[in-house]
């Protein structure tokens, strides 16, 4: 299942990229969404400018039937994300913990110019290989990215600003 999230924001483009490379503001984030745990595990940076950022996530919230496709470990992935300073664009990929043969997730985010500010673009697809359950999961993933990226633009708006 294929999104397209978008937040306009009141920086310019490199503003946004400078606030959301900033080790310190991922770190203001440990509590976005529904994730009961999100921390960076490296950041490392080339002498281009561009980044490999590594995320470990926890989800916190109830999968109902389809937590027993995990074998009741937790849901844990580790996002990869690489940072082109030339497109202005993060190119990521979710690595599963547990049952990743059942999971696919990858996407962009685009830093791109609107006006005065800028808007950040996250699109990106879902896959659930589980019979029956599949679609639906999907949606609740989704819709729970989406609110992750809703709080995080509200954050980054308050960053900005501050």
């Amino acid at each position: 299942m294929d999104f397209d999230i978008a937040h306009l924001l009141r920086a310019d483009p490199e503003t946004v990229a400078d606030a959301l490379l900033d080790e310190k503001f991922q770190a203001s984030l440990s509590d976005v969404g529904a994730l009961r745990e999100r921390e960076v595990l490296s950041q490392k940076a080339s002498n281009n400018g561009a980044v490999i950022r590594r995320i470990r996530c926890v989800l916190g919230i109830d999968l109902g039937a389809a937590a027993k496709f995990l074998g009741g470990a937790e849901p844990a992935w580790i996002e990869e994300a690489h940072w082109d300073p030339d497109s202005m664009r993060w190119s990521w990929t979710i690595l599963p913990e547990v049952a990743e043969e059942l999971l696919e997730s990858r996407g962009t985010i685009d830093i791109e110019p609107d006006g005065d500010g800028a808007v950040r673009r996250v699109r990106g697809v879902v896959k659930v290989k589980v019979p029956i359950y599949g679609s639906k999961v999907e949606g609740h993933i989704i819709k729970g990215i989406t609110a992750a990226y809703d709080e995080e633009a509200d954050r980054l708006h308050d960053w900005l600003d501050g």
